[in-house]
């Protein structure tokens, strides 16, 4: 997924609710984009 630092932090709990959890429907909300993070060098060239 190409987004920001709070969407994967979204994304890396529903991970670890979903390991946790068996048979359950997971939901996380992408809610930042990672092109706003380009220049931070979050994301390696």
């Amino acid at each position: 997924l190409f987004c920001g630092i709070s969407a994967a932090g979204a994304c890396w709990v529903a991970l670890q609710i979903a390991s946790r959890v068996e048979g359950a429907t997971i939901v996380f909300v992408v809610c930042d984009r990672g092109d706003r993070y380009l220049s931070t060098g979050v994301f390696p060239a």
